[in-house]
């Protein structure tokens, strides 16, 4: 496994450049059958991952692979579950082939074929499709677990949560228990103590598909307070174990009058604003319609309206650019508030917050 989650973190780079030679030109460059071809139909004796050249009968999507075989060089077409891919012309031989998976082709209910169409006939090869689409969260039995969405899952042999990075000397790969559900999902447990990982879904035909980030960079609350971190507030009262929660055991229970609000602080860390790409919180409205709370950066420098739902939680992703729509933006985060922000005159105002942190 070490192997190829290390590759995978040369991922983009090998992408970008694969992706600009392979397909630089267009699909019109197609030879005329006088080229002294062989005329005979196509015939595919295997597909490799063209990255690690690595024999696969799935295929992720948007990955670039090599089709090996006979009587390629006139290639005219390649279709993914009937969905037509692009690749170069120029790069045929008469042995090889290099296509890539169109993100757009179909996974689920499908054919799970592949078939390559040159001047003098077709050949179909069986080749389903893997991606993973999005990922949910929940806790089950008291276990947070991860249901990854997309598809084809149907040959899922491991998950992986995997943090860190070899050239940081800090890489951690954690196998999860999993279940699959259906072609289209798999639950996966969440080893103890990942706070944020990539999860890897692979599969027995050779596939390899990454999930985007689960988890926080940095967690300011998540069960309890980071013990870096401190609380205080100005007209109300917070508790830190309150059991109305998003996920895990405890939250945040803020209980406030109008225009007041609770306040986390680091006490001897320094959160270096460069570090991270956004916010993210869960938050419980209890009140009416229309309740809001403003979150605030750096003793109200900056703030946000976060529209509550009553009696549901609500996940907010903030790009800390957001705050920040015209620069200016601080060198460090000493502060950070969640102000009750209604206007509706109530003299109380109930909200949780849990699974606080930076991404």
């Amino acid at each position: 496994m070490k192997k190829q989650f290390n590759l995978k973190s040369k991922y983009l780079y090998l992408s970008l450049i694969i992706v600009t030679v392979l397909f630089s030109s267009c699909e019109s460059e197609f030879k005329e059958p006088s080229d002294n071809f062989n005329s005979a139909p196509p015939v595919i004796s295997s597909v490799s991952e063209t990255k690690e050249d690595k024999a696969v009968t799935q295929g992720v999507l948007d990955n670039v692979y090599t089709i090996r075989g006979e009587n390629l060089s006139s290639l005219v077409a390649i279709y993914f579950n009937g969905f037509k891919a692009s690749f170069n012309p120029a790069l045929l031989t008469d042995n090889t082939a290099f296509v890539k998976v169109p993100e757009e082709a179909p996974v689920l209910g499908q054919s799970n074929k592949m078939t390559v169409e040159n001047l003098f006939g077709s050949v179909e090869y069986d080749f389903s499709l893997l991606t993973i689409t999005d990922f949910t969260e929940a806790t089950v039995n008291g276990t947070k677990v991860v249901n990854l969405l997309g598809g084809d899952f149907s040959e899922t042999s491991l998950v992986t949560f995997v943090s860190g990075s070899e050239e940081n000397g800090n890489l951690v790969e954690l196998p999860a228990n999993f279940t699959i559900i259906s072609a289209g999902e798999v639950q996966a447990e969440v080893p103890p103590g990942v706070e944020q990982a990539f999860i890897f879904l692979e599969t027995s035909r050779g596939a390899i598909a990454r999930s985007e980030s689960y988890g926080f960079s940095y967690s300011i609350y998540i069960d309890g307070l980071n013990t870096d971190w401190s609380t205080t507030e100005w007209s109300g009262t917070h508790d830190l174990e309150s059991t109305e929660v998003v996920l895990g055991e405890f939250s945040v229970k803020s209980v406030r009058e109008g225009w007041s609000g609770l306040t986390f602080w680091p006490d001897d860390v320094t959160i270096n604003y460069n570090d991270y790409d956004a916010i993210t919180v869960s938050i419980y409205g209890t009140g009416a319609p229309g309740d809001s709370v403003n979150l605030a950066l750096n003793d109200f420098q900056t703030q946000l309206n976060l529209q509550l739902v009553p009696g549901e939680w609500t996940k907010f992703v903030i790009p800390l650019s957001d705050f920040y729509p015209s620069g200016g933006a601080p060198d460090t985060i000493f502060r950070i508030d969640f102000q009750e922000a209604s206007g509706t005159g109530m003299p109380q105002y109930i909200f949780y917050v849990d699974d606080f942190g930076f991404l």
